[in-house]
């Protein structure tokens, strides 16, 4: 009998619970979604809603009060705080509103941060990094340093220093937040052509619809739940070909 392939994230009636001083704050109420590996995903709610704090556990970033959370299959509630740093290293990639640059690090260097981790030795460290950013159009900037580039291409360095681990999953907090409209659709446009022909996995928190739309999948987080989960279309899990819903 054929086993199935595990989903990239899968949580399971997962609470979020922040204390201050007597009071207690719910952020996440029980929340169950499953992400399948290829998606490109969206997570859309008003602010407070929780779905950065969904974003924060997904990415093994947080600890959840209650319930389970699955990535690649594995329960993060059994990691050790070792072991999710070294999970996190390996299976996910970050990428944020505000790029998250070192200023005194050339491009090059900011995408070969998260395999320093690795013990990986300088040569293929920028080896690896080079053909990320080549995949990005930005191998002829590699020693360049953020301050010398434009808000949308130290956002590609972002990208690719999230995708230089060969992550499970991408997720991404408002990554067009900081982008002018027509940056905003030079960097979907790479987004979208990476989960299509790498088939990365990618979980987006936006608050604009015109990034929601671009993706196959939008999960509504109101008052800690989920309000609603609607597939705009589908990917094919044979073909990689997007169908409509």
């Amino acid at each position: 009998m054929m086993q199935s392939t595990p989903a990239a994230v899968r949580t399971v009636d997962v609470t979020k619970v922040y204390k201050i001083g007597h009071l207690d704050f719910p952020a996440l109420r029980g929340v169950s979604v499953k992400i399948e590996k290829g998606e490109l995903t969206a997570i859309i709610g008003p602010s407070g809603s929780g779905k950065s704090t969904l974003l924060n556990v997904m990415g093994a970033l947080d600890r959840p009060t209650t319930g389970h959370i699955y990535i690649d299959g594995v329960d993060l509630r059994k990691l050790s705080d070792d072991r999710l740093a070294l999970l996190r290293n390996r299976k996910i990639g970050f990428v944020y509103q505000s790029f998250n640059l070192i200023q005194r690090l050339t491009a090059s260097e900011n995408v070969q941060m998260p395999l320093i981790a690795r013990a990986l030795d300088m040569k293929t460290r920028q080896a690896r990094a080079l053909k990320v950013l080549e995949s990005v159009d930005l191998g002829r900037k590699s020693n360049k340093r953020p301050s010398e580039l434009s808000g949308g291409e130290q956002q590609r360095v972002a990208i690719a220093r999230a995708l230089v681990t060969q992550p499970t999953i991408v997720i991404a907090d408002e990554p067009t937040g900081n982008l002018d409209s027509k940056t905003t659709g030079f960097v979907l446009d790479l987004i979208v052509q990476i989960n299509k022909t790498l088939r990365t996995t990618f979980i987006i928190v936006t608050h604009n619809p015109e990034v929601a739309e671009r993706t196959q999948r939008i999960i509504s987080i109101r008052d800690g739940l989920v309000d609603k989960d609607q597939y705009i279309h589908r990917l094919d899990s044979f073909s990689g070909q997007e169908k409509l819903a």
